[in-house]
């Protein structure tokens, strides 16, 4: 049994290691993906280059159409403004050829640039322009997307409850509606097929769905970024937040190799090191960073915005951790700086030893007299200390007496059936008064002689008004009797309470009354009580 338990810990330790080794490949894959951002989009802009190249002199509309249209695909999620230009250059080519096919293409093309920078009033005024009647067969899978997520950015942004629901409902029907059309067999039939289980509701087979499908599709495409991050929320939803942070990774580093201006995954990843991984505060500002720069490339004024809102606490995380790197790096500064000083001092201290060891029987001298002025102190207090023992010890003999002399009273009292005398003496308070009046005198004699400047010392600690003041004829009154029995050792408001004939809760507000009056700390009060009539 025994060595069961230590192979299982042993797997669990073991298990524990290689995901959190995982966990730092993955981050450190990004990290080198975003340091070679450069080269991905210089590779994306020679593909766009190469496109351009195509745009010679003497080609008819139909080609320009084809190339501008392949050149609006390659800016479509990169740039734009440049995915716009080619939009409207792609629509006055469909005017003058009188292309119905051609103009319900650009105008899909129009309509998804509008929806994606959050322009869906405008999205959705183009969308209802488009006849769906009229469309082209191989237009259809576009079409129905391009709604699909249309109504979905419609829905997101709105986010209420008089105009998301529907938004959402038209999300759903054109969801179905493009999974209608797709290809069987095709990735996109199968992203579909996960993505509708997935939406209503099947988490595990939208799951199993899309982790079949996402090794086979190439990371440099919008797909294998979608599908990531897609399974990303599945798990962040079921509470797999480990699993939700490896599938973020995957998305961003896929934005950025194909590369997509136009993405969400980095920022939700710099939001998620920063609320879940404080101590990768610097890795959050870097991808905030870096996905600032994307929008602000794409020309996104929606995510821009967005980021906007998500940058300031990000940003000022990193500055305060920057801010106490260098405080103590400053900090060691001072400390090297100061133990240079501290070993010249050190130098010049055992030099001047040399000379001091001359009076060091002056000293020594000196501190065997104030020894002996201590003993002095300590043997006078023991016998202080020694007489008060005794008279406690008189004390209680005398109360023990007093005890035997009640109940010989008491005895009587029943003997000669004088119940009535009995029911009166044992129903006052009084005789209780007075012996515990003359207890607290003696009390405070016998404390009082054993620290004589105990009022004035621990008023000391108080503030002006705070000072406590004792009645003309008292010696201590009841907060000074708490803090006389702390002085002694007992702390115990229960035991306070005790003694004193208090409750526990009134013993707790006489001293939390007192401590808030204190001169020094409140959590330091009661250790300098303890230090008054400490020999010195």
């Amino acid at each position: 049994m025994r060595n069961r338990l230590l192979l299982f810990l042993l797997y669990l330790c073991s298990t524990f290691f290689l995901q959190a080794t995982e966990r730092e490949d993955w981050l450190e894959e990004l990290d080198r993906i975003v340091t070679e951002r450069p080269r991905y989009m210089e590779r994306k802009e020679k593909r766009i280059d190469n496109l351009r190249q195509l745009q010679r002199p003497g080609l008819s509309l139909e080609e320009k159409y084809r190339i501008n249209h392949a050149i609006y695909q390659e800016y479509n999620t990169y740039r734009y403004d440049s995915a716009m230009h080619y939009v409207f250059l792609n629509r006055e080519i469909a005017r003058q050829l009188n292309n119905p096919t051609y103009m319900d293409e650009t105008a899909i093309a129009f309509t998804i640039l509008l929806a994606t920078t959050g322009m869906y009033h405008e999205a959705l005024e183009n969308l209802a322009g488009i006849q769906r009647e009229t469309l082209a067969e191989e237009l259809l899978p576009e079409y129905y997307s391009v709604a699909e997520w249309t109504y979905y950015a419609a829905s997101a942004l709105t986010n209420d409850q008089l105009f998301a629901p529907s938004y959402k409902q038209m999300e759903d029907l054109y969801r179905d509606s493009v999974f209608s059309v797709l290809e069987a067999g095709t990735a996109d039939y199968i992203y579909y097929e996960g993505k509708i289980a997935y939406y209503t509701g099947n988490l595990q087979k939208g799951l199993d769905i899309f982790l079949g499908l996402y090794p086979e599709i190439p990371v440099d495409t919008r797909l294998y970024a979608i599908v990531t991050w897609d399974i990303a929320n599945i798990y962040k939803h079921m509470g797999r937040m480990d699993l939700y942070e490896k599938f973020l990774v995957l998305a961003a580093i896929s934005d950025q190799v194909c590369p997509l201006k136009e993405n969400l995954a980095m920022q939700e990843l710099a939001l998620y090191l920063y609320s879940h991984k404080p101590e990768e505060i610097d890795r959050a500002y870097r991808y905030i960073q870096c996905s600032m720069e994307d929008a602000h490339f794409y020309n996104n004024r929606l995510r821009i915005l967005q980021i906007s809102q998500k940058l300031p606490i990000i940003v000022t995380a990193y500055q305060q951790k920057s801010e106490k790197e260098k405080n103590s790096l400053a900090l060691s500064l001072r400390i090297i700086s100061l133990l240079s000083l501290f070993t010249i001092l050190l130098l010049f201290y055992l030099y001047k030893q040399i000379r001091v060891v001359k009076k060091s029987r002056q000293e020594l001298h000196l501190l065997n007299e104030k020894l002996n002025v201590l003993n002095h102190k300590l043997y006078n207090a023991n016998l202080t200390k020694e007489e008060y023992v005794g008279l406690f010890m008189n004390l209680c003999s005398t109360y023990i007496d007093k005890l035997n002399k009640y109940r010989e009273t008491v005895k009587r009292k029943i003997i000669a059936k004088q119940i009535d005398d009995l029911y009166k003496m044992t129903n006052s308070t009084r005789a209780i008064e007075v012996e515990l009046d003359h207890f607290f005198l003696h009390f405070d004699n016998a404390f009082l002689s054993l620290y004589p400047t105990f009022v004035e010392d621990i008023n000391k600690l108080l503030t002006e008004e705070g000072k406590i003041k004792v009645k003309k004829g008292e010696l201590l009154n009841t907060e000074l009797r708490i803090f006389a029995l702390i002085r002694l050792g007992i702390k115990d408001s229960s035991k306070i309470a005790a003694f004193l004939r208090y409750s526990p809760q009134t013993i707790y507000n006489y001293r939390t009354k007192v401590k808030n009056k204190s001169v020094v700390s409140r959590e330091s009060f009661e250790d300098q009580v303890m230090e008054i009539g400490n020999l010195s």
